[in-house]
C-alpha cells in the first residue's frame, strides 16, 4: 500500500495504491468490521489520498504528478478541481474551512469553498516528511508544523485569522509526530527518539502532561491520535506495541506535600545533568497497550467509540486492519476483536478473533457501490450521447467541463450549487456532534 489515512473523526478509512483506491466505513452492526463503500481502479499510482469527513470530497496526489493536487467528487465520480504547485506535495490537511498543502519549504492555505489561496507560510526549516497537523472543529483551523532544524520546536498558526499564534519548544530532538485534540485545546508531540510523548496547552504553550513510551529502545512514532472526548491518546510506531495513554489532571492536593513527590523531585533535579530526558522520570506510563500480530511495519492508528465502548483501530503498511477493545476502567492489554485484510484484491477476508469460529466474507458482500469512469461519470455519459466514445484522459475531461457553462462553477469547487454542497448533513454529521 502506498497511502493509508483515517478521516478527521476516524469513522472511515481511505487506502490508495498503484491499483487505485478504496474507501471503508466502520460497520455499525458488526463491531470490529469495516465495510467497503467505494472502489476505483481508474485513478492509479496514488501516493497521497485523504477525505473530508464522510463527504464526497477527496483529495489525491499521484506518483507521476507529485506536484498536482486533484479534488474528486465521489458521487459524481469526477474531478472538480486541480491545482499545481512548485514542488512535490508532501501532505494535504483539510477541514470544513481550510485546505492546507504542505511542500518541503511552504505551507499553502486555501479557502476550501473556492480553493483560492489565502496565505503562504514560508517554513522556517525544510520539512521533507510533510509533518504537520490541522485542527478539525468548525470554529478553528490551527496549523502546527516544525520550526527548528536542531530541536523539536513547533509553531501553531491560525489559518482563519492568518496569524502566528504560538511557538512551543516541545523536545530537544526533531519532531516525528504531532496531533491536535478534537476541540483544539491540546496538542500532542513526539520526537524522533520516540521515548517521550508530551501534551501542551495550545493557548499558553504550557506542558500539561508527559508520557513515557519506553527507554529501552528508540522507535519511530508514526501516528498520534486523540479520542473524541480527549480522554485518551493513542500512539503507534514501527514496533508491535500500540500505546494508549489516559489524559487526566494530576491530583496536586494529594501529592504536593508528600514524601514521594519530594523524592521524585530530588531525583529528577539531580539527574538533569546526566540524563537528557530527566523529565521522563516524572512521566506517566501507558494506561493500556495493544499487541499487534506483526512488528517492523509503519502503522496508522485511530480511536472510535461504538455503543459507548472505545475501540483502537490500527492499519499497517500491508493494509491489514486490527481492531482492539479498550477497557476504560482497568486499562491493561487490549482485547483483539478482529483482523481484516484490506489489500487491493478481488477477494477480501474478515476474521473475527473474539468468536470461536471465524468466517470469511467475500468482497461482494462488502461492496455497496463501485464506480469507474467508464460507466458512472458525467463526462463519459456526455461523450456517449455525443457518440464520441469513452473519456480516455484527464485533459479530455477538462475540455468537456470547460465547454459547458453550467459545469464551469463545478470545476472551481463552488459549493453554492445544490449538487456540490460540502456541508450536507445527509453526507456527514454536523460539527456539533464532535464537540
Amino acid at each position: 500500500m502506498d497511502c493509508i489515512s483515517f478521516n478527521q473523526d476516524c469513522s472511515n478509512l481511505v487506502i490508495g495504491s498503484k491499483s487505485g483506491y478504496q474507501l471503508y466505513n466502520l460497520s455499525q452492526k458488526d463491531v470490529g468490521q469495516v465495510v467497503r463503500t467505494h472502489r476505483n481502479t481508474v485513478k492509479k499510482n496514488l501516493c497521497l489520498i485523504t477525505r473530508l469527513f464522510n463527504s464526497s470530497l477527496i483529495a489525491m496526489v499521484t506518483e507521476d504528478q507529485r506536484s498536482t493536487l486533484k479534488l474528486r467528487h465521489l458521487k459524481k465520480d469526477a474531478e472538480i478541481c486541480e491545482r499545481s504547485y512548485r514542488g512535490n506535495i508532501l501532505a494535504v490537511k483539510l477541514n470544513r474551512q481550510r485546505l492546507v498543502v504542505c511542500l518541503t519549504e511552504f505551507y499553502i492555505i486555501h479557502d476550501i469553498r473556492d480553493m483560492n489561496i489565502l496565505h503562504t507560510i514560508t517554513s522556517p526549516v525544510r520539512n521533507p516528511t510533510g509533518l504537520c497537523a490541522l485542527s478539525v472543529l468548525n470554529h478553528s483551523a490551527l496549523l502546527a508544523y516544525p520550526s527548528s532544524d536542531d530541536s523539536g520546536t513547533l509553531e501553531i498558526f491560525d489559518a482563519l485569522t492568518l496569524e502566528l499564534q504560538i511557538q512551543i519548544e516541545a523536545h530537544s530532538s526533531k519532531l516525528a509526530a504531532v496531533a491536535f485534540s478534537h476541540n483544539a485545546d491540546m496538542i500532542a508531540t513526539a520526537s524522533c527518539k520516540g521515548t517521550v510523548i508530551r501534551l501542551f496547552s495550545v493557548s499558553t504553550g504550557e506542558k500539561l502532561m508527559e508520557f513515557r513510551r519506553g527507554l529501552r529502545r528508540c522507535v519511530t512514532i508514526s501516528s498520534l491520535v486523540f479520542s473524541k472526548d480527549g480522554m485518551f491518546l493513542v500512539a503507534s510506531s514501527n514496533t508491535e506495541t500500540v500505546h494508549v495513554f489516559k489524559v487526566t489532571e494530576r491530583d496536586n492536593e494529594n501529592t504536593s506535600g508528600s514524601w514521594a513527590n519530594y523524592l521524585t523531585s530530588t531525583i529528577t533535579s539531580s539527574a538533569s545533568a546526566l540524563i537528557p530526558f530527566s523529565g521522563s522520570l516524572n512521566a506517566w506510563r501507558n494506561f493500556a497497550t495493544a499487541r499487534l500480530q506483526e512488528g517492523g511495519l509503519c502503522t496508522t492508528a485511530g480511536i472510535v467509540t461504538l455503543k459507548n465502548v472505545p475501540y483502537i483501530l490500527v492499519v499497517n503498511s500491508n493494509a491489514e486492519l486490527q481492531v482492539f477493545k479498550l477497557d476504560v476502567e482497568n486499562g491493561g492489554e487490549c482485547e483483539l476483536i478482529s483482523t481484516q485484510s484490506l489489500a487491493f484484491e478481488e477477494k477480501e477476508t474478515y476474521k473475527s478473533v473474539s468468536s470461536s469460529s471465524s468466517s470469511s466474507v467475500s468482497s461482494d458482500t462488502l461492496v455497496s457501490r463501485e464506480y469507474t469512469i467508464s460507466d458512472a461519470s458525467y463526462a463519459y455519459k456526455l461523450k456517449r450521447d455525443r457518440g464520441e466514445g469513452p473519456v480516455t484522459s484527464h485533459q479530455e475531461l477538462n475540455e468537456i467541463i470547460d465547454n459547458i457553462p453550467a459545469l464551469e462553477e463545478v470545476k472551481r469547487l463552488e459549493v453554492n450549487l445544490d449538487n456540490i454542497k460540502l456541508d450536507d448533513s445527509n453526507e456527514f454529521p454536523p460539527m456539533n456532534s464532535l464537540q
